[in-house]
């Protein structure tokens, strides 16, 4: 039997990256799966692609930050299916500056997408999961939630308060048979990432992350596979950090091998 045969499976950030292939694979593995994004074009696309492949799925398009519509979306979701029993919020913006160069309307965007959005989906899947017996809530973080990099303080402030959120919902609710933990990556090669390419990005690699590979967007997928299960049934709270070792250590002094 399937991992996530007779679970129905949300995941915000759908239609691309890291969200899509998250879709793509918990289908695989028997999932119902629910495409969030606010492109309706990619999540239909999702969508379509796991329906095509033989999967279950169903696109939503849906303004995380919108309280309203993200409890008609929940509600949607359960008189559709008849339940919610995994939600993993992908979905946000990385933007730059500092507390001298972040305007304040930039710092409540990445606030509302990256820390609110947070919010709202626990506020309203976790009614539902009550109702059905429990159920799993991952949020992806990233690392700057636990340590901030120079020229990410909006990030950086954002993602403390989706960590933050998570634990506490973890304490509330693991009575209620509900699980909450994050997803810390580092730096994956992904759409968000786009941009950071060429010599920074291998200067990063050499100098920064200790394994010597691109952290795949799979990596992370396959992380939320694990922690949505009932193999990680004792695991709650916790921020899972999947970097290559990079938030481990201060600092690489060593080249990489086959560098001289």
């Amino acid at each position: 039997m399937k991992r996530f045969e007779d679970k129905v499976v949300a995941i915000t950030g759908g239609g691309s990256g890291m969200g899509k292939l998250s879709c793509e694979l918990f289908a695989a593995e028997g999932a119902t799966v629910c495409v969030v994004d606010i492109n309706p074009e990619t999540a239909a696309a999702t969508a379509d692609g796991i329906l095509a492949a033989g999967g279950r799925a169903k696109a939503w398009t849906v303004d995380i930050t919108n309280e309203q519509a993200m409890e008609r979306f929940f509600q949607d979701v359960v008189d559709t299916f008849g339940q919610i029993d995994v939600f993993f919020t992908v979905a946000g913006i990385s933007p730059t500056g500092t507390a001298v160069t972040t305007s304040y309307e930039a710092f409540r965007k990445v606030v509302s997408l990256d820390m609110d959005s947070v919010f709202l989906g626990c506020k309203y899947a976790i009614p539902h999961m009550e109702k059905h017996g429990g159920g799993v809530i991952l949020n992806l973080v990233g690392t700057y939630g636990i340590r901030p990099t120079p020229n990410k303080l909006g990030y950086a402030a954002a993602k403390a308060g989706a960590l933050a959120i998570t634990r506490s919902v973890a304490i509330d609710f693991a009575r209620s048979n509900i699980r909450c933990n994050a997803i810390c990556p580092g730096f994956v090669n992904t759409p968000l990432n786009t941009g950071f390419e060429g010599e920074a990005r291998q200067r990063f690699l050499d100098t920064y992350q200790p394994a010597p590979f691109e952290i795949q967007a799979k990596d992370i997928a396959d992380t939320a596979l694990f922690l949505a299960s009932d193999e990680a049934r004792a695991i709650t709270g916790q921020a899972i950090v999947v970097d290559g070792g990079t938030e481990a250590s201060l600092y690489l002094n060593y080249k990489r091998p086959g560098k001289s």
